[in-house]
């Protein structure tokens, strides 16, 4: 039998470039820091924050991505209406009149 060696199609993924474009950006925006470090501690930590970025990234995109398709209602529960208060049943007043 022939080996044939099944590769599955590419896709776009859209992580990798997400990764990409956010190192790239984090790298021109700190390539002031690079001579501290050194090239390849620059590297490793652009690295490190591009991943952290990028979890922070699709975690919100998918609360936001909740809230669109089922939007929660709430409702402000309202303090229950207390039954006004009864006035005090009046006693039978006796009437004490002196006798005569």
């Amino acid at each position: 039998m022939a080996d044939k060696k099944i590769t599955p199609a590419k896709k776009a993924d859209k992580k990798s470039s997400l990764h990409d474009e956010i190192h790239n950006k984090l790298s021109t925006a700190l390539s002031s820091y690079k001579g501290a470090l050194g090239e390849k501690k620059f590297e490793k930590k652009l690295k490190k924050a591009g991943k952290l970025f990028v979890e922070g990234v699709e975690k919100a995109a998918k609360k936001l991505h909740l809230s669109k398709s089922t939007p929660i209602k709430k409702t402000a529960k309202k303090p229950a209406k207390k039954a006004p208060a009864k006035k005090p049943a009046k006693k039978a007043i006796k009437k004490t009149q002196p006798k005569k």
